[in-house]
């Protein structure tokens, strides 16, 4: 990428202009991250209304307590795929979220090609065992999900009463249904994603995952109405505000920040997807009279009613809603003076969302988030571009050639932070992080007080980089790093890592994930955010709870060829709107 840009009167490159790396993977400058209009679930929702995919119900099996089997058939483009649903429902006793959790009230698959009656009852017999199963030809996501009990039945009650549910129930998390995993890949048997082609409408990373997840949401939607129908055929349904507010829950938990130490070409370019719209949109000159200053002031007003509704979110350690909502509100009475008298912040300049994001960074991550999001608004002109950066080669090559001096040069220009660590110190290592034999997921311990210290996970990357340069410097300077290795196996893959992923410009977290002030919840919300979700309520330091698609378009907005594409600040339905 060496996108040449004009910039004050000079022309540099991207790279050159976008922010450092010891700024944007600053564990506090990701936990201020949100969606963006290149978040997954929007960019998948663009692609189906853009190439006019036509997606319609099939069969709706499902009786009067949300029991029974659903399809939906995706046409995309040349490609025809299946989404299969089975439904049961479990008592509370048996409903859990956890990795180890045997049954699910909701088990579903995308699947190559139609599903006929044979092909469903074959389906039938493995989806809903999950990691137990083994998913036939042609299967390229499988997932499992369990209704809310709570805002389930509420929604059902309520529309069987012929009445729209109260939008104060649902506090921040306006679901029916929350998932609890999706597996790809070669899992149980899986398609493998480098099997796409070039071309394909999925090829996209996660793409069939997001297609999945919004089909997953329109089954609840139709479920719901479904069981309240059962219960009163005059029943209200899901109309006007309430048509598309309800998302789909996640919780998310510790085992997202090991994927983001063990996949750093991957965190590389979601870092990319966020930062290279943000630095184009922010290197524009803009004229006070530009439609784009408009856009960017109605973007913020609904971002800032969007905030202060969140009062009973707890969001701590974030920011509350109403807290970002202030600062939004200095910021836009900066830019609406602008407008009016080409002054912002005391200084005049054509550049006015480098400063305003700018101004937004003095406040906090938090705020600088909600504006980088409102700014990535305005860069429709940069989907395909943007789409580009996510494909990447995880490999990593020994450059075995390389001498000890070379490598300790290397890693003095491209990983300094690391040694800002003092790992004498008992608070630089008071954690290492493992998997439980038990629950099957990762977790994090103390050291010298909890087991399984033998099983640890290498989280340990400025550590680990530190202890390779301590032993490169010991060795004589025009040794190779193949022999360096030779007499020191166990650096092997931190030699690797630095080699190619120092050639990155966002790979590594700029972090000790084993000291004890690090906090997870910032690198997962960076994750979640580069999936789509919001609504971030942490439920201690290791876990939060989001929400995916709320105010999403529903299949109907396809077939209409409508997609209201800004739904990431949907509001609350409030008084009449509550009523049917």
């Amino acid at each position: 990428m060496s996108t040449q840009t004009q910039f004050e009167g000079t022309q540099i490159t991207m790279e050159e202009l976008m922010r450092p790396a010891d700024t944007v993977m600053d564990p506090l400058d990701m936990g201020g991250a949100r969606a963006t209009r290149h978040s997954f679930i929007r960019t998948m929702m663009r692609r189906a209304v853009s190439a006019g995919w036509q997606i319609q119900r099939t069969r709706f099996d499902i009786d009067a307590v949300g029991c029974g089997a659903a399809i939906y058939e995706v046409r995309a483009e040349s490609h025809l795929f299946s989404f299969v649903a089975f439904s049961q429902r479990l008592s509370e006793e048996e409903r859990t979220d956890r990795v180890i959790a045997k049954s699910w009230d909701l088990t579903a698959a995308l699947v190559e090609g139609s599903v006929d009656d044979e092909r469903l009852e074959r389906m039938r017999t493995q989806v809903p065992l999950q990691e137990g199963g083994r998913a036939e030809t042609g299967s390229i996501i499988w997932t499992r999900a369990n209704r809310s009990e709570r805002f389930f039945e509420y929604v059902t009650d309520r529309l069987a009463q012929g009445l729209a549910p109260e939008s104060e129930k649902f506090g921040g998390s306006p679901y029916l249904i929350r998932s609890t995993a999706f597996y790809s890949n070669g899992k149980c048997g899986l398609a493998d994603y480098e099997g796409l082609e070039d071309g394909h409408p999925l090829a996209v990373p996660f793409r069939a995952h997001m297609l999945t997840a919004w089909l997953l949401r329109e089954l609840s939607y139709e479920m719901v109405e479904a069981c309240a129908t059962a219960r009163n055929p005059a029943a209200a349904r899901l109309e006007g505000p309430w048509r598309r507010y309800l998302g789909m829950g996640n919780a998310t938990g510790l085992g997202m920040v090991p994927y983001a130490i063990n996949h750093p070409e991957v965190v590389n370019s979601w870092a990319l997807l966020r930062e290279v719209p943000l630095t184009a949109v922010a290197s524009r000159s803009v004229e006070r009279s530009d439609a784009s200053v408009t856009q960017v002031i109605e973007l913020m007003e609904q971002a800032i009613d969007y905030l202060e509704e969140q009062e009973d979110i707890n969001t701590a350690p974030f920011p509350s809603g109403p807290e970002l909502a202030d600062q939004l509100c200095d910021l836009l009475g900066q830019l609406r003076e602008w407008v009016e008298r080409g002054s912002f912040a005391g200084s005049e300049t054509p550049f006015i969302w480098r400063q305003l994001h700018d101004a937004a960074a003095a406040y906090g991550p938090g705020c600088r988030g909600m504006v980088a999001t409102v700014l990535t608004e305005l860069t429709e002109d940069l989907d395909e571009t943007v789409e580009s950066i996510l494909r990447c080669d995880e490999s990593r090559r020994v450059t075995a050639s390389q001498s000890c001096a070379e490598l300790v040069s290397w890693i003095d220009e491209k990983y300094p932070w690391t040694a800002a660590f003092d790992f004498s110190r008992p608070d630089s290592q008071q954690h290492f992080w493992f998997s439980s034999v038990n629950n099957e997921e990762p977790r994090r311990a103390r050291l010298g007080t909890d087991p399984g210290a033998n099983v640890q996970h290498p989280m340990d990357i400025a550590r680990a980089v530190a202890a390779l340069r301590a032993d490169l410097t010991a060795a004589e300077d025009l040794t190779s790093v193949g022999e360096f290795m030779l007499t020191h196996p166990m650096h092997r893959s931190t030699v690797g890592r630095v080699q190619n992923v120092g050639k990155l410009p966002y790979g590594e977290v700029r972090d000790n994930l084993l000291a004890a002030q690090f906090l997870p919840l910032n690198v997962q919300r960076f994750l979640l955010a580069v999936y789509g979700m919001e609504n971030y309520t942490p439920q201690s330091t290791d876990w939060l709870r989001v929400t995916l698609m709320a105010g999403a378009p529903r299949i109907a907005d396809l077939a209409n060829g409508t997609m209201d594409d800004a739904w990431i600040f949907t509001p609350r339905p409030q008084g009449a709107d509550s009523h049917v």
